[in-house]
């Protein structure tokens, strides 16, 4: 059995040594009817200072229960305290740090949000909050702005399809985050590590498999997102090497990475089953960033994949290393969870020109994995 952690798409070096780290473990506007709101006072096993709310949603016309829904309770302020997935039975626990008025959100892939405000919970109580809602497809926007425009330093808000591009895109990664935290409901993983090296055009040379097993949990983590922010995703290090940092969920949805990034949609999307959200450093960045693509699945709403490139100064990526980033793919479960696929990155091998001493690129040397869930994990 392997442990599931691992600094992929975070830290690779060009020595080709790994740091690998343990983990712990309104087109048509969806509507949704409130069926009723039973507040009730739970004792016994919460204490005087816990409280908590407890949403339990089901489908308006089947009566299902809907799982997989993103449920968050947000303060006075709008900051989101408490969020989590509704579990097979439709329902999520959600305690709050403080009693108070609290705004619920429930996000759902391809369905329009829905928000409920002004829900009271007291002091060491719980509030029991059952849900009917509707499962109408949320179409995304047609209308497009000019492919220059777009949003800097702050998330993509409004009704237009940039804004809609980003809250499925911010649900599935959100989503991950969350599904992977939770190991005991976490499905068992089949990985397969592996490691191959590139030509200058990206043909394959030699690929050898370093690494498989079963796990459970977060394949990969990131650097923390105030650092990549601060001191750029490619650096020089003391001893000379240069490590290559990449962007995993918490780093994509957090402050820093939107702070420092504009969002924006292309004129025309080149796969038309794929609507493009495009994000780049902005424009006063002096370090190494990161510039790349999300793709979402224009009929069911799914984050599909994100590509990103290295965008550094020339004395740390060359113009020439045009290839030097990677990728990652997601996909939900039957059970609502999301997880990463699989993951790649890919890091320029350079060389230094005899006569002349100019460093040029000469190929790649990627790294990622593939993750395969299975219904059982067997015996050790």
């Amino acid at each position: 059995m392997i442990a599931m952690s691992m600094r992929t798409l975070c830290v690779a070096r060009q020595n080709y040594i790994w740091k690998r780290i343990r983990s712990v473990k309104r087109s048509r506007s969806a509507r949704a009817r409130l069926v009723f709101l039973t507040l009730a006072s739970v004792t016994g096993a919460i204490t005087s200072r816990a409280q908590a709310v407890r949403v339990q949603l089901r489908d308006s016309v089947t009566g299902a229960p809907v799982l997989g829904a993103l449920v968050s309770a947000a303060d006075s302020t709008g900051q989101v305290r408490a969020d989590g997935l509704t579990n097979d039975g439709g329902t999520v626990l959600l305690r709050v740090p403080v009693a108070g008025t609290w705004s619920l959100g429930v996000r759902r892939i391809g369905v329009k949000p829905l928000r409920i405000s002004s829900v009271q919970i007291d002091s060491g109580s719980t509030v029991i909050l059952a849900l009917d809602v509707s499962g109408i497809r949320q179409r995304l926007p047609t209308i497009r702005v000019r492919a220059d425009a777009g949003t800097c330093g702050r998330a993509p808000t409004g009704d237009d399809r940039l804004s809609a591009l980003w809250e499925q895109i911010s649900f599935a990664l959100r989503a991950s985050t969350l599904s992977r935290t939770d190991s005991l409901a976490s499905a068992p993983l089949l990985v397969a590590e592996w490691r191959r090296d590139l030509s200058n055009r990206l043909i394959e040379k030699e690929a050898h498999l370093t690494r498989s097993g079963y796990g459970a949990g977060r394949p990969f983590t990131a650097v923390d997102p105030d650092t990549l922010a601060a001191h750029g995703y490619v650096q020089r290090e003391s001893n000379g090497d240069i490590a290559y940092f990449a962007p995993d969920e918490t780093v994509l949805l957090s402050d820093a990475f939107l702070a420092t990034h504009c969002f924006s949609i292309p004129a025309k999307d080149e796969d038309p089953e794929l609507a493009e959200l495009q994000f780049r450093p902005v424009s006063d960045r002096d370090i190494a960033d990161v510039a790349g693509t999300a793709f979402v699945d224009t009929v069911s709403g799914a984050l599909r994949r994100i590509e990103f490139r290295f965008v550094a100064p020339q004395w740390l990526i060359p113009v020439d290393a045009k290839y030097a980033g990677g990728e990652v793919a997601l996909m939900r479960l039957n059970n609502g969870q999301w997880i990463v696929t699989s993951w790649a990155i890919r890091m320029p091998l350079f060389e230094r020109a005899g006569l002349t001493g100019r460093i040029f690129v000469r190929g790649y040397r990627e790294v990622g994995g593939i993750v395969d869930p299975v219904e059982t994990k067997p015996p050790d």
